[in-house]
């Protein structure tokens, strides 16, 4: 079962079970990231300068990758990646979560929080489609194999965005970041697409900083 990048990370994101997120806002700023990169793979912005543009407005026909690429198409002015990495994060999170639900991957169960506040959460409803995504990242990862351009971007999303755990928790933690940092550094052959890359790095490594500096503030 085909799914986009942002529903790859969304799956890897809940828990199987309950359907409840686990870092949630790291995870929704992956997905939001993903966005960006599954339209450049397809050919239809890439970087100049430190600007997104779009080269080819033909929507690939994802609903959730359609309706990005039509928000970037219609800005008035470019903006760069960080910009709509934030722009992008609620529709990117819905649409990711709709494709999910189309699929039949996930199912949504309603219920109220402390019994008063109506939430929904998401269980996997048919484990193959994540199974198929954890098989590709530990070939990827763990074997060494040559990953396909799509899985690189997803090891790029998981290292920078701070969820390895998810995908690697009784992995060796030094050996999997050295290979995710080989991986993000180094797969990206085309100039426009590793400076895309790059930049992605480097807004998201700013949000967790930033995510990181709140959460021991709040402690302390």
């Amino acid at each position: 079962m085909e799914t986009t990048l942002g529903e790859q990370i969304m799956l890897l994101s809940l828990d199987d079970t309950t359907g409840a997120p686990q870092l949630q806002s790291q995870s929704e700023y992956m997905i939001s990231s993903a966005s960006v990169l599954e339209l450049a793979l397809a050919d239809r912005v890439r970087m100049e300068g430190d600007r997104l543009v779009v080269t080819d407005p033909t929507p690939p026909g994802v609903p959730a990758l359609d309706d990005a690429l039509a928000r970037i198409a219609a800005a008035d002015e470019p903006k760069d990646v960080q910009a709509w990495i934030f722009e992008l994060r609620e529709e990117a999170v819905a649409g990711a979560r709709q494709g999910l639900l189309d699929k039949g991957v996930i199912r949504e169960e309603r219920t109220r929080r402390w019994g008063i506040f109506p939430t929904s959460r998401y269980p996997e409803a048919d484990g193959s489609a994540e199974a198929q995504v954890r098989r590709k990242l530990t070939a990827a990862v763990l074997e060494g194999e040559e990953p396909d351009a799509r899985t690189a971007a997803l090891v790029v999303l998981l290292h920078t965005g701070g969820l390895r755990d998810l995908v690697f928790a009784d992995a060796d933690r030094t050996a999997v970041d050295e290979r995710m940092a080989e991986l993000t550094e180094g797969h990206w052959a085309e100039p426009a697409m590793k400076q895309l890359i790059d930049s992605v790095h480097v807004a998201l490594s700013a949000y967790s900083a930033s995510t990181t500096v709140t959460v021991i503030n709040a402690a302390t």
